[in-house]
């Protein structure tokens, strides 16, 4: 594939392609051109893979207090003075 074609499959620039290929990071054949096996981009996005090793972070706690039963009481009674 072209370096256009390899840079969508791997989700990064043309540039980045070109530099990664530059810096040996991504095997690439020279055929009157710049061309990209997908076996080569597997190869190099499997070695970028980092698995997970904390578990989720849990979800974030609400910002405001829960009212409290008295609160609740309180807030009725003004709505209904109202």
């Amino acid at each position: 594939m072209t370096e256009a074609q390899a840079a969508v499959y791997i989700g990064r620039s043309i540039k980045t392609v070109q530099r990664r290929r530059k810096c040996g990071q991504i095997a690439f054949i020279r055929d009157g051109g710049i061309r990209y096996r997908l076996e080569d981009l597997e190869a190099y996005l499997a070695e970028r893979r980092v698995a997970a090793t904390t578990p989720p972070t849990p979800s974030r706690k609400s910002k405001y207090r829960r009212a409290s039963a008295g609160s609740e009481q309180n807030r009725n009674a003004l709505c209904e003075f109202i």
